[in-house]
């Protein structure tokens, strides 16, 4: 997905997406009414943001596939 960008520009990204899966991880951990500490809530960040990271620079396979040529009638 990030292919485009510089690799400097990914690694930020991504560092970044990360960052914000643990903060939001350990945030919902602490608020919500469920018994979890905000360590606990920042790993479970932590691994979901790992998802998102390897998700982020995944890039799709694309397939070789030979292109069909139109055939011009012969004059």
């Amino acid at each position: 997905m990030l292919g485009p960008l510089p690799p400097l520009h990914r690694w930020v990204v991504s560092l970044l997406a990360l960052v914000a899966c643990i903060g939001t991880g350990a945030w919902l951990a602490f608020n919500l009414p469920v018994p979890l500490l905000p360590p606990e809530g920042a790993a479970l960040g932590a691994a979901l943001g790992l998802i998102v990271v390897a998700m982020l620079l995944h890039e799709p396979s694309t397939r070789s596939v030979p292109a069909r040529r139109k055939h011009l009638p012969r004059h």
